[in-house]
């Protein structure tokens, strides 16, 4: 339906600007090119380009002086948040030592998992379903 809409838009002004002819356009771009010929306008131009030069001299040397204490902290937050990731992985490797040690010896707890493991899966004729295995 939108899509009509904007169709027949596009239709009914082609037909009203075929039947004006080519008058109208030419007296808008005039007025166009009077407005930003002006003297007025021509001024406020370069102050806004004036203005905008300073603006960025102005931020490009507040980033320079910023940059290294910027820098800076990125650099010790990125140092603290490493450090409390090793910290985190010492934790971890701790915890798992003690879980492993609580089963047994370390050195052998994969291995026994391991053999329990093969053990179960040559379990030969047993169906899914039949009772509980035991170890």
């Amino acid at each position: 339906m939108k899509k009509l809409i904007l169709v027949i838009g596009l239709a009914v002004g082609f037909v009203l600007g075929s039947r004006m002819g080519r008058g109208p356009y030419n007296k808008l771009e005039q007025t166009a090119r009077q407005f930003a010929d002006d003297p007025r306008v021509q001024e406020k131009v370069e102050q806004a380009r004036d203005t905008a030069a300073t603006t960025a001299r102005e931020v490009a040397s507040t980033v320079k002086e910023k940059a290294p204490e910027v820098a800076e902290t990125a650099k010790k937050k990125a140092g603290d948040a490493a450090d409390a990731a090793k910290d985190k992985a010492g934790q971890a490797a701790g915890t798992a030592k003690k879980a492993a040690s609580s089963h047994g010896d370390a050195s052998t707890a994969p291995a026994a998992d391991t053999e329990g493991r093969e053990a179960a899966s040559s379990g030969g004729d047993a169906q899914v379903g039949e009772g509980k295995v035991e170890s």
